[in-house]
C-alpha cells in the first residue's frame, strides 16, 4: 500500500505553506506536482548530455538520442503496447487527439459519424468539431445518465454503418465516471468497422491499462497529469493502423527523403514527429513512468479507489453542497461541486486562504456544466499524495466557507 506521509517527501513542492497552512493539494486533475526523480532526470539531461536527438554521431547526441527512445520502451511496458514503435509524442491530449481527428478524418466520406459522449473534455470535442465542418461529418453525442454515467442504450442506438469514429472518455474529469471501456468495444465491434479512440489523461495516470486487452485502436495520454513534465504526451495506436495514416505535420526528421517536388516519409513512429521533439520533456516523463511503475499501477488503483470511498463519505454529508458525481462502485477519485446562491470562484478562493487548492470552473467540460444549469463548479481531485487528512481538511474548510459567504 501507498504510505503518503512517506511518498511526500519525494515531492519537493510539499514542504511548502500557502497563507501561513500546510498545503493542501487536490487540483491533480488540471496537473499533478512532479517528484525529485522527474525533476532531477530533466536536469541531469540540461547539465550533463544536453544535444539534439536523432542528429548527431557524437557522444552527446548519441546518448540523449538513446534516452529518448527508450522512454518507447517504458511507455510500450506501461501500457503493454504491441510495439515500442507504436509510440507516438505529442506535446499532450489535445495535440493527440488533433493529430488524430485531422489524419483519420481526411478519408472519410460526408455524412460519415463521430460519435462522442456529452461529458467529453474539449479536447475531444473541438478537434472533432472542426474535421467534422471540413469534411461534411456528422457528430452525435452518448447521453449521460443522472447518475453520470454513460447511456449504454443510447449509445447502442447510435452505432450503425455510418459510424466510423467513436472517440470516449476513460475517466470523467468531472464526475469520475469510468465507462466500460471493454463493453463498449464489444458493441462497436459488433455493428461497425469504426476506429475506437480513448482519452487516457485522467484514466492512465490512475488506472493499470492494457490496451491489448481493452481491444481499443488508439489512446491519447498526458504526461503533466502523470508526473511528468508539461508539454509532453503519447498518443498509442495499432501499427496496422498507423501505418495507414499520413502525418499532419511536415518538415524535419519525419522524413525518408525530400526532393524539390516531393518527400516520402520515415517509418513509424518518426513520420508523425516532425521538428526537434521535447526530448527533455520525453525523458522526464519515462522518469514519471519510472516512479510510477515502482509503486505499482495496482497499488495506484487501490488507493485510489479507498481514498475516493472515503472522499465521497466525507462530502455527502455537507449540508447545502451539490456533488457531481457518478454513483458507480467504480470511479475516480474526482469530485465537481457547488453550493447554489454562491460562485465557484468564490468558494475556490476562500479555500485557497485555508492553504486548499482546488479548480473552479468549467474544467474544460462547458457543454456539460451547460446541460446541468451550471455556470461553474470547484472540483477536488485526489492522487497518490494524497490521503484521509487532505480530504478531512477539504470537507472541515468547505464547510467554514459556507458559513463565511453565505
Amino acid at each position: 500500500m501507498i504510505k503518503v506521509s512517506d511518498l511526500k517527501k519525494d515531492f519537493p513542492i510539499f514542504d511548502r505553506e500557502i497563507n501561513g497552512k500546510r498545503l493542501t493539494y487536490l487540483d491533480s486533475g488540471a496537473t499533478s506536482q512532479k517528484p525529485e526523480l522527474v525533476i532531477n532526470e530533466m536536469s541531469n539531461v540540461y547539465s550533463n548530455i544536453n544535444a539534439n536527438v536523432h542528429r548527431g554521431t557524437y557522444v552527446l547526441s548519441s546518448e540523449t538520442t538513446a534516452k529518448y527512445e527508450d522512454v518507447r520502451n517504458k511507455l510500450k511496458e506501461f501500457i503493454n503496447a504491441y510495439s515500442s514503435d507504436e509510440i507516438i509524442f505529442t506535446k499532450g491530449c489535445t495535440e493527440g487527439f488533433n493529430f488524430l481527428a485531422n489524419s483519420i478524418c481526411k478519408d472519410l466520406n460526408p455524412g460519415d459519424e463521430i460519435i462522442l459522449s456529452e461529458i467529453e473534455h474539449h479536447a475531444n470535442i473541438i478537434p472533432w468539431q472542426m474535421v467534422a465542418e471540413k469534411y461534411n461529418l456528422k457528430i452525435k453525442y452518448i447521453n449521460i445518465t443522472e447518475s453520470f454515467n454513460l447511456d449504454i442504450d443510447h449509445f447502442e442506438s447510435l452505432l450503425n454503418s455510418n459510424t466510423k469514429v467513436v472517440s470516449i472518455v476513460g475517466e470523467s474529469n468531472m464526475s469520475g465516471m469510468l465507462p466500460d471501456i471493454k463493453k463498449l468495444n464489444s458493441l462497436i465491434r459488433e455493428k461497425t468497422n469504426a476506429i475506437y479512440i480513448v482519452d487516457g489523461a485522467q484514466l492512465v495516470p490512475h488506472r493499470k491499462i492494457d490496451v491489448q486487452d481493452l481491444g481499443i485502436d488508439f489512446i491519447c495520454v498526458s504526461g503533466h497529469k502523470m508526473l511528468g513534465p508539461t508539454g509532453i504526451g503519447v498518443v498509442w495506436g495499432r501499427k496496422e493502423l498507423l501505418e495507414k495514416l499520413d502525418p499532419v505535420y511536415g518538415g524535419g526528421d519525419m522524413i525518408e527523403e525530400v526532393f524539390y517536388e516531393t518527400a516520402t516519409w520515415a517509418p513509424i513512429p518518426h513520420k508523425f514527429e516532425a521538428g526537434t521533439p521535447p526530448y527533455v520533456e520525453a525523458i522526464g516523463l519515462g522518469a514519471a513512468v519510472d516512479y510510477l511503475t515502482k509503486l505499482d499501477m495496482k497499488n495506484v488503483e487501490k488507493h485510489s479507489d479507498e481514498l475516493r470511498l472515503y472522499a465521497k463519505n466525507k462530502l455527502e454529508n455537507i449540508d447545502r453542497l451539490n456533488i457531481v458525481h457518478t454513483n458507480s462502485n467504480l470511479a475516480g477519485c474526482t469530485f465537481a461541486m457547488s453550493v447554489e446562491g454562491v460562485h465557484a470562484t468564490d468558494v475556490s478562493l476562500m479555500l485557497d486562504t485555508f492553504g486548499v487548492a482546488v479548480r473552479a470552473g468549467h474544467h474544460c467540460v462547458q457543454p456539460f456544466h451547460r446541460k446541468l444549469n451550471l455556470d461553474a463548479t470547484f472540483r477536488a481531485t485526489g492522487y497518490i499524495y494524497n490521503d484521509e487528512e487532505d480530504f478531512d481538511i477539504l470537507s472541515n474548510t468547505i464547510e467554514e466557507s459556507i458559513k463565511l459567504l453565505t
